[in-house]
């Protein structure tokens, strides 16, 4: 059988709001992180090392450039604006008394899902982007 969500996100879900909420913060602290890596890698990569790639390594500097562009023309801004409403959404839930939290529960759970696919793609980019580097200084 295969779980849905990671076993330490399940513990999450069990656990107070406030812990939920302060792992929103550390998913946006982390988005931030992730942009200014995804501008490192762009501007290494096309400013200082595309004159470099060996011509059996194009489509490898392609497929990384290609995943770059992805990331950075909205992926990020749509994962940082599904956390900004997210919060919103605790913070209503906080000040209305409204009984939603098992809503704000669910949708925890569907963030943490989107967020851990997504870095799994950039840990794989970022694999890729040394793998690269490592091929360039060989040459």
């Amino acid at each position: 059988m295969e779980l849905l969500a990671p076993p330490k996100s399940m513990q999450l879900l069990d656990v107070g709001l406030e812990t939920l909420h302060e792992q929103s913060f550390e998913w946006l602290n982390e988005i931030d992180f992730w942009r200014d890596e995804v501008a490192f890698f762009y501007s290494l990569l096309v400013e200082k090392t595309l004159k470099s790639v060996p011509i059996n390594s194009r489509d490898t500097i392609e497929n990384i450039e290609n995943e770059i562009l992805s990331i950075s023309d909205g992926e990020l801004d749509e994962l940082q604006h599904a956390v900004e409403e997210h919060e919103k959404f605790l913070s209503h839930l906080l000040e209305s008394n409204y009984d939603g939290e098992e809503t704000y529960r669910e949708k925890h759970r569907q963030l943490d899902y989107e967020f851990m696919n997504f870095k799994k793609r950039f840990k794989s980019l970022n694999k890729n982007v040394l793998s690269l580097l490592k091929q360039i200084k060989k040459t």
